[in-house]
């Protein structure tokens, strides 16, 4: 029986994709919402705020030598440079050619770095991205 070979969810930072991905949280997006109720007619009109969206947590195999993905995270982290972030999710129309709905940011800052030796002798990285407003999505091809 042949088998078939899916794309998992790719990370990618500064447009190189982050190596040994293990984890990523969810994508979080709010806006807030403020009422306003008319007194003399009881009616009430709602104002909606920018889109704002939360923390993403991220984590990677480390490995040091590592220039791409975490290696851009960890540089991002150490320089405090905001870098473009992006997550493509597994959900491609056409798996083998297509893509998987992206959500990416302009901008993302890495307020948040742990290395984790595990008892395996693995070394896992992980890193927080604080985003920047709403991303841009495309959608799954």
């Amino acid at each position: 029986m042949a088998s078939i070979q899916t794309k998992g969810i790719i990370a990618t930072v500064n447009a190189k994709e982050i190596g040994c991905f293990q984890s990523i949280g969810d994508i979080d997006l709010s806006r807030e919402a403020k009422e306003y109720e008319c007194v003399s007619t009881g009616l009430i009109e709602i104002a909606l705020g920018n889109i704002k969206a939360g923390d993403i947590p991220v984590s990677v195999k480390y490995n040091p030598e590592d220039v791409a993905g975490a290696g851009e995270l960890e540089s991002a982290f150490f320089d405090g440079t905001p870098t473009p972030f992006s997550v493509e999710l597994n959900n491609a129309v056409t798996p083998s050619t297509g893509n998987g709905t992206t959500f990416a940011w302009t901008g993302a800052g890495i307020t948040n770095l742990k290395i984790t030796p595990e008892t395996n002798g693995l070394v896992l990285a992980s890193f927080t991205l604080k985003l920047n407003g709403a991303p841009t999505v495309t959608a799954a091809a």
